[in-house]
């Protein structure tokens, strides 16, 4: 009878607890908003003011712990440079993110973060994803063959949405749409030309390649970053309204094919930082050429403006027409955004509307992603493969069309299939680092084998087929006699700054020692350059009979053979001048290019 008692005692207690549980379960979901919405406006009208400044936040996926998308309502997070999973293939990109964009699904409510990274030429953060020829590559085809080149930049586009999305990825903080103007900028190029026509369809092109194909593209720099004084990077442009409407154009066309985001350039102009310049953010952009999508900062960018204090730099950039803040630097950075901005707005320093039009732009941008078309974690399955052979072959073409000829002396492209004994010299004609240069798997790139590909020396080894000897050198130093040479110049990898030359652009001291070994054979010397924009030759060209300007064909490099031996046509020409010494004679005037 007590063991009765007892028993129907806690049945009793655990009756009560359960009913309890059950209300207070009741009593939560019913205090939750509705998450039902026809348009942005109604769900930003839903977000409180911590939700709107959450999705105007934006962290490094090494800086956001488990419950943090959750607790501070993440919009977006990103990779920076050097920033991948463990293993960097396609299924571990994918279960990194889905892993964020699944909890970003238990907010309240329930909005996926956007997650972005720098797919430059290419998935080129991804290791054996395809790697197209930077743009300075695709802007030689365009000087050639504008119908061409379109097409080259709208497949180069696809593709790389293509290889995104089967990464989940679904924002490339691409293209650069600035017009570089002074050659010793290390982000020449990452531009298709010095000429605003060609900037302006290219670009167009490329980010309708992207956007068709399911990934936000991210115009920047805006603007003037290609006008810095002495072309220093995150310099000063001196630009009045004349100079602005000079370079605008390709933000013109970028806008009206609806590219969905825009980053600033770290650079100034007349003295004052582009990432407070209302007048350039709200005025032109938002208002004149009324773009629609929203401003993502550069990488902690924010740091650099104006005010002496980072509460100060976070209203100069929201005020002036910032939408996302890129608060790298540590987790405590975005945490201390976020605290920053709450404080700002209650102060009246950031008036809510700037913050409801901010909110408005990202959750638009989603929307038009078809982000809340999908509700169930995991956000996205593989849906893709990277590094097709089709891919490859898409690619391989660009690289041939880029080639530019400048020098043929005696026939000598023409007389090349007929040598039996050929020497390919130099550090780049075996280095898929090297033709791929900067923002390749790493931030600054580097030398060798660091992804997936055909070389130069490979693509000329495979196009004889055993019709000639090929010999391989990094030095020129061989033994045997050669009936020409095939010598591999260029630049190393590097990316932003690094790349930056004060003064002059050199050939380097490790080519010049190879190019004098060469010469020793007394036999023709064909040239082919790797470089991210016209280098300084002097007369040295004298010494050549040919010279090809191969700029940055990424890992299809082998497509240099199919134009050294008859497959494909020499079509591209110059997007820059070139010139024997920066500022001296003019070598090869813009969209100057021999056909053989």
């Amino acid at each position: 009878m007590k063991t009765n008692k007892f028993l129907c005692f806690f049945i009793l207690i655990y009756i009560s607890l359960t009913f309890s549980a059950c209300l207070s379960k009741g009593a939560e979901k019913t205090e939750k908003p509705a998450v039902t919405w026809n348009t942005p406006e109604e769900l930003v009208s839903l977000m409180t003011l911590e939700e709107k400044i959450g999705q105007m936040t934006q962290a490094e996926q090494n800086d956001v712990l488990k419950g943090d998308i959750k607790k501070y309502a993440l919009g977006s997070v990103l990779s920076g440079g050097d920033s991948i999973p463990p293993k960097n293939n396609a299924e571990n990109w994918v279960a990194m993110i889905n892993r964020f964009t699944a909890e970003s699904f238990e907010t309240r409510l329930g909005i996926p973060i956007i997650y972005g990274l720098d797919a430059v030429h290419g998935q080129s953060k991804v290791t054996d994803a395809v790697m197209f020829p930077h743009n300075i590559g695709l802007g030689a085809i365009a000087a050639g063959n504008r119908e061409r080149g379109i097409q080259a930049a709208y497949t180069a586009g696809k593709i790389t949405a293509e290889e995104m999305r089967a990464t989940n990825v679904f924002w490339t903080f691409s293209p650069v749409i600035g017009v570089a103007e002074d050659v010793r900028w290390g982000r020449t190029y990452e531009c298709f030309s010095e000429n605003v026509e060609i900037v302006t369809f290219m670009g167009e092109s490329l980010i309708k390649g992207l956007q068709d194909n399911g990934v936000a593209a991210c115009m920047k720099h805006y603007i003037g970053e290609g006008q810095t004084i002495n072309g220093k990077n995150q310099g000063n442009a001196l630009l009045d309204r004349d100079g602005i409407n000079r370079i605008l154009p390709p933000y013109r066309a970028a806008v009206n094919a609806n590219a969905l985001t825009l980053m600033p350039s770290y650079s100034s102009v007349n003295g004052l930082k582009m990432h407070e310049h209302k007048e350039l953010l709200t005025d032109v952009l938002k208002n004149e050429l009324n773009f629609k999508g929203f401003v993502i900062s550069d990488w902690d960018a924010v740091r650099q403006l104006s005010g002496g204090s980072y509460k100060v730099q976070i209203a100069n950039a929201i005020n002036a027409g910032v939408d996302m803040v890129m608060a790298t630097g540590g987790r405590n950075q975005w945490i201390l955004f976020i605290q920053n901005l709450k404080a700002l707005v209650e102060e009246g320093a950031v008036p809510i509307s700037r913050i409801d039009d901010a909110a408005l732009r990202i959750i638009r941008v989603k929307q038009q992603l078809g982000f809340f078309k999908e509700t169930d974690a995991p956000f996205v399955k593989i849906n893709g493969i990277i590094g097709s052979d089709e891919n490859r072959i898409e690619a391989r073409a660009m690289v041939s069309d880029s080639m530019v000829l400048l020098r043929n002396e005696n026939n000598i492209i023409n007389r090349l299939p007929s040598f039996k004994n050929i020497l390919i010299a130099g550090q780049g004609a075996d280095n898929i680092g090297m033709q791929c240069g900067g923002w390749t798997v790493t931030w600054q790139g580097r030398h060798g084998p660091t992804t997936k590909g055909t070389t130069i020396f490979e693509g000329i080894k495979s196009a004889l087929n055993g019709k000639a000897d090929v010999t391989h050198s990094a030095n020129g130093n061989a033994r045997g006699n050669f009936d020409a040479v095939i010598a591999v110049i260029g630049e190393g990898p590097y990316a932003e700054g690094e790349g930056d030359r004060s003064g002059s652009i050199d050939i380097r001291a490790n080519d010049r020692m190879m190019l004098r070994n060469v010469y020793n054979y007394k036999c023709p010397v064909i040239v082919i350059m790797l470089s991210g924009r016209p280098m300084n030759i002097g007369d040295e060209y004298n010494n050549w009979d040919g010279f090809i300007a191969a700029w940055l064909p990424g890992s299809e490099g082998g497509g240099i053979a199919d134009v050294l031996f008859g497959v494909r046509d020499f079509t591209g020409r110059t997007p820059f001048t070139w010139r024997k010494n920066f500022n001296g004679e003019i070598l090869y005037p813009f969209g100057f290019g021999l056909t053989k």
